[in-house]
């Protein structure tokens, strides 16, 4: 009976034996906890990249429909109707959003109004006029872009949705 026992006893001894000094398996389980890791943080750096380049990109286009209006510095309400169009347009055409009118757009929406201020008040109004006739009216122009940004994890039930919104306003009278 002992000599069966070993007869088994040995080649498994001697099998854990060689098992236990052999550490070139080792890497590869290394590999396959760490790997994963690795892969999901590229994954999230290049998405989290992704991310903050819209972000600039709207960010640009808004800069850039603001030059646009202080470059034309309209003077009349025909050259006003004029560059809200020419930024509408130029908008529209840059960020791949679609242009609306009124104040509040959707998602993936552009919006460019005017608001009007009197006098030194903070507050901004939608039509023109003041109830004191002796105040001055000041014209602003309104740049406000929406649009939603969903990252890749999204598609594992990771996270929500981010939502950019970009809104620039510059005075022009």
């Amino acid at each position: 009976m002992k000599s069966a026992m070993r007869t088994i006893v040995r080649p498994i001894a001697r099998l854990a034996d060689t098992f236990l000094r052999d550490d070139g398996a080792s890497t590869l389980i290394e590999t396959a906890f760490v790997a994963p890791v690795l892969i999901a943080i590229t994954l999230g750096g290049v998405e989290a990249g992704a991310m903050y380049a819209r972000q600039t990109e709207l960010q640009q286009v808004a800069s850039n429909a603001m030059e646009i209006i202080l470059t034309s510095a309209p003077k009349t309400e025909q050259e006003g109707a004029a560059t809200i169009a020419q930024v509408k347009q130029y908008a529209a055409a840059t960020s791949g959003l679609q242009v609306v009118s009124g104040s509040t757009p959707a998602v993936g929406q552009i919006a460019v109004y005017k608001r009007y201020r009197c006098g030194n008040n903070s507050q901004r109004q939608a039509e023109y006029g003041c109830s004191n006739t002796s105040q001055s009216i000041s014209t602003f122009v309104v740049v406000f872009m929406r649009e939603n940004y969903s990252p890749v994890w999204r598609n594992f039930g990771i996270g929500e949705d981010l939502e950019f919104n970009v809104k620039r306003t510059v005075q022009i009278g």
